[in-house]
């Protein structure tokens, strides 16, 4: 491609955290059973779709091509790579056609990323910063690059012109290795005895990817020819099992990467390790079996995240940077900050002197600094520390609390004896609460304790809706803090129960977004655009004023001449205002009024549409107040509107319908069935209204008889032998798909039964449109009054 392979620097920067987020993150979706074991492409397909899944929806839309591209496949095999993600079912797979009928676009969903939403530690319960890095990581790997419509040119990463076979092996690989190195570079190397034919990092590339070790060689050989992994040899014997794997881009990336300069850049890698000795043999042993590994000279901790070391510990290599974790004795310094005077601690340990002589950490790290603060500490009553600074806040921080500070720290003491205890928020709402401690601490009533924390989680949930459950509890201690602040301490607040339900829990939302909240937004704690859009608006608007209100004045007019016409224009713009907005809601109130008189016009119009059908009578009793029909003619009606269907499902089940004798013969015989049935001995005390119900309850069971009856004769009519016979003939000429001759025949009878059942239905509905067409007739003939006889099972 044009401008050559786009720089990789940054994406591969990655923190220990990180990397150890994406790496676990990765793995659990190869090891996932429905891609362990698969081949390499849907491997790679399965994690190109977790590095593009959006969190909100988690469906990824994609073009196949375009998936192909990042896998170095073609189209055809494309296909193929599809065909397994969806037979895998780890990864649901709908595929959209365009005009052509061309499966192009496809919509995918990983089943694990879905299921491990919102549970907390999973490994593949990704956070949109997480997958944004990965993606990142990918796309700085082997993205394929793309031209865009106004000529630019976004160029492609080191491995994009890499296509073909093998080529989402090679991609697959580099990911994992970039995964697993470290900020130099390097991988850790598999441990135990290796085949010294192949060597210890074709192993530890063969355990990655699952694959043999055989195979792990060739793919490390494409890798070190395009120069992504170098193999330098650690002895002088120059055995493969003696090399190591080295990521030069990672190295690179994390020398690039803007770190702090420590100020003790002077010093020797041998003062290091001396200083390191002393203090751990000054110590006391039970202090140094707590810490560990104490920190090096400068005071920053030597770690994986954010690494604060001189040149000279850098010159060590592998002697510092092959340590263990550190526990860091203080915070890491500004970068700013420079060295004032000489290093007054033993062994040049920052907070080593306190540690030593009080067997603690210590409080504050004053080493870097002058201590010209002492004294400044005693007068204001400060206790000093060890160190000579004072205990507490850092050199910038205010030394002195403000008595509504004091008034906090003193409400949050534990009471004593003899006093009364003091009352702890819910463990689920400490973190929301911690903010406003000092005020859940004087809610000495049960039922305020009781209904704070019911509008704590009320207020939760709905700020989950846009930040998640995981998020809401921290945005909400950020409002409450908020909230204190500005009122001034919580020394303030004289009624906690009123200020937390009408001052510190609400949302105030400063503009018509529903996600501000004091002009921040709860679903990415960034500033709300559309309240800096608004107060740019005013501004603008503002300006203009000024602008109109100068223009009128003469060219060098004095400044209290411009003042005051600015000041009388914005007032006669700011009244305008005001009235417009009256007039605004007058106008808004009227309407408001209109649309709730015309609501209850309507409402009244119905409430008497309704009375008047309850008020109507029975249509075949008179009954009064019926609503048109009561209950008995409605079971009367009912039980008609049944027998008729009886005779309709008769009729067309066995009667000759062109024969008007057979069919008054087959309706009389309907007719006579049911009212035998209905004539049964009832009791002599029965109500009417459950006779009724009675009448219509058998009506109902015979139609479901006689319909079952039709479709049994007509299931044997001639036309179904037909259709079941062309059936099974047709089934039996797949006859070589069944395992035995035994089995292809029980699925032609099968397929028989099915033909003949299908038949006999669609004989059925054919048969009854026959029947209502000739009582339609009937009923035209008979309005018209002619003479010509009318059938009986008709009129029926």
């Amino acid at each position: 491609m044009a401008g050559g392979p786009r720089p990789v620097l940054a994406p591969l920067a990655l923190t220990a955290v990180m990397r150890s987020r994406l790496r676990g993150a990765v793995r659990a979706l190869l090891a996932e059973p429905g891609l362990a074991g698969a081949p390499d492409p849907v491997r790679l397909a399965a994690v190109v779709l977790l590095s593009r899944t959006p969190e909100e929806t988690g469906a990824v839309l994609i073009r196949k091509g375009e998936l192909g591209r990042w896998l170095g496949l073609s189209a055809g095999r494309m296909k193929a790579v599809v065909r397994e993600l969806r037979a895998g079912g780890a990864v649901s797979v709908e595929t959209f056609s365009d005009d052509y009928r061309v499966h192009q676009a496809l919509e995918c969903r990983l089943n694990a990323v879905s299921a491990a939403r919102g549970l907390t530690g999973h490994p593949l319960n990704l956070t949109k910063k997480e997958l944004a890095v990965l993606h990142g990581l990918v796309e700085a790997l082997f993205a394929p690059g793309w031209a865009h419509r106004d000529g630019t040119v976004t160029e492609g990463g080191p491995l994009a012109g890499r296509t073909g076979r093998g080529a989402a092996t090679d991609r697959l690989a580099t990911l994992l290795l970039v995964l697993d190195a470290n900020e130099r570079g390097r991988v850790r190397l598999r441990g135990g005895r290796v085949d010294t034919g192949v060597g210890r990092p074709a192993v530890t590339l063969a355990w990655m990817l699952g694959c043999a070790p055989a195979g792990a060689v060739e793919v490390l050989a494409r890798l070190a020819e395009a120069g992504l992994v170098e193999r330098p040899r650690r002895g002088a014997s120059g055995l493969l099992s003696r090399s190591r794997i080295v990521l030069p881009a990672v190295a690179a990336a994390h020398r690039s990467a803007p770190t702090a300069v420590s100020a003790v850049s002077a010093v020797s890698a041998d003062q290091v390790a001396s200083a390191r000795r002393e203090a751990v043999r000054k110590a006391p042993a039970g202090f140094v079996g707590d810490l560990g590994v104490t920190t090096p000279l400068g005071g920053a901790p030597v770690a994986e995240k954010n690494p604060q070391v001189s040149e000279a510990e850098e010159a060590v290599g592998a002697e510092i940077s092959d340590l263990g974790v550190t526990t860091p004795l203080h915070a890491s310094h500004s970068p700013v900050v420079e060295v004032v005077g000489d290093l007054e601690v033993d062994g040049g340990f920052s907070g080593a002197a306190a540690v030593v002589a009080e067997h603690r950490r210590p409080e504050r790290a004053d080493v870097r600094e002058s201590h010209a603060g002492t004294e400044a500490a005693a007068q204001a009553g400060v206790r000093p520390t060890a160190d000579g600074g004072a205990g507490g806040p850092l050199h910038g921080d205010k030394p002195n609390p403000s008595p509504i500070d004091q008034h906090d720290q003193e409400q949050q003491v534990p009471a004593g004896p003899g006093h009364r205890a003091v009352p702890r928020p819910p463990q689920a709402l400490a973190q929301a609460l911690a903010p406003v401690a000092c005020l859940w601490e004087r809610l000495d009533r049960p039922w305020s304790r009781r209904r704070i924390a019911a509008a704590v989680r009320a207020e939760l949930a709905r700020i989950g809706n846009w930040t998640g459950n995981a998020g809401a509890a921290a945005a909400l201690a950020d409002r409450l803090q908020h909230r204190v602040r500005h009122q001034g301490g919580s020394a303030l607040v004289t009624d906690p129960v009123g200020w937390l339900l009408a001052k510190g829990l609400p949302q105030r939302a400063e503009c018509a977004h529903p996600a501000c909240d004091d002009g921040l937004r709860l679903d990415t704690r960034t500033d709300c655009v559309t309240c800096e859009q608004q107060l740019t608006d005013r501004r603008s608007n503002r300006h203009a004023l000024v602008h109109e209100a100068v223009a009128h004045l003469p060219v060098g007019a004095a400044s209290d001449q411009r003042r005051a016409a600015v000041d009388q224009h914005l007032h006669r713009h700011a009244m305008l205002r005001a009235e417009q907005q009256v007039a605004d809601r007058q106008r808004a109130e009227q309407r408001r009024a209109e649309a709730d008189a015309r609501r209850a016009v309507r409402q009244a119009q119905a409430e008497a549409a309704e009375a008047a059908r309850r008020a109507a009578p029975c249509e075949d009793c008179g009954t009064e107040a019926a609503a048109g029909l009561c209950a008995g003619c409605w079971s009367v009606r009912a039980t008609r509107t049944a027998v008729r269907e009886c005779v309709d499902l008769a009729l067309a089940g066995s009667a000759d319908l062109a024969d008007h004798q057979d069919v008054n013969a087959v309706a009389r015989q309907v007719h006579n069935e049911l009212r035998e049935e209905m004539r049964r001995p009832r009791p002599a005390d029965a109500d009417p209204a459950g006779l009724r119900a009675s009448n219509l309850l058998t009506a109902q069971n015979a139609v479901a008889e006689y319909r079952a009856s039709a479709l049994s004769l007509l299931a044997r009519s001639p036309l179904a032998d037909a259709e079941a016979e062309l059936a099974h003939a047709a089934a039996m000429r797949s006859a070589h798909r069944h395992p035995t001759r035994a089995a292809a025949r029980d699925a032609a009878d099968q397929a028989a039964r099915q033909a003949r059942t299908i038949t006999a239905r669609h004989l059925l509905l054919q048969r009854l449109d026959t029947v209502r067409a000739l009582r339609e007739r009937a009923h035209r003939i008979r309005s018209v009054a002619t003479t010509a006889p009318v059938p009986e099972a008709v009129n029926a």
